[in-house]
C-alpha cells in the first residue's frame, strides 16, 4: 500500500466516512445484519454509479449468498458503512437482498426439536 495512506499501527488511515463520502443508508437503512446479498445476473453496469474497491470486493463476494455482517468482516468496515455501499449496489439492480424468515413455521421448530432431542 502507498505508504501515506497506511501505518503499520493503526492501519488504513483512510477514515469511514470518507469511503461513503459522507452519506448514509438513506431508503434502505433497514437491511438486517442476518440478511443474505447476492449479485445480480447478469451483473449490470450502471454508468451513474461510481464503481469504488469495496463495491467491487462486495460484487465479488456476494457470487455466493453473504450476510452483511459478513462483508463487514470482509472489508473491515463498520456496518453503517457497508450498509450504504450494500444500498448504492441496490439503487442500480447489481446486488439483492433476500430478507431472513420474519416467523419461523411450527413445523420448522418441531424438526430443530426433534434434531436436538437425538444429540
Amino acid at each position: 500500500m502507498d505508504e501515506a495512506w497506511y501505518d503499520d499501527e493503526a492501519g488504513p488511515i483512510v477514515r469511514p466516512y470518507t469511503i461513503t463520502r459522507g452519506r448514509t443508508p438513506g431508503q434502505h437503512k433497514r437491511i438486517d445484519t442476518a440478511a443474505q446479498v447476492l449479485t445480480a445476473e447478469p451483473r449490470p453496469e450502471s454508468p451513474r454509479l461510481e464503481m469504488t474497491p469495496e463495491h467491487r470486493r462486495i460484487l465479488d463476494a456476494c457470487r455466493r449468498p453473504v450476510s452483511p455482517a459478513e462483508l463487514a468482516v470482509l472489508l473491515s468496515q463498520p456496518m453503517g458503512v457497508v450498509r450504504v455501499l450494500i444500498s448504492d449496489l441496490l439503487d442500480h439492480g447489481a446486488v439483492i437482498v433476500r430478507s431472513p424468515r420474519a416467523e419461523v413455521s411450527r413445523e420448522i421448530l418441531e424438526q430443530v426439536y426433534r434434531g436436538l432431542s437425538r444429540l
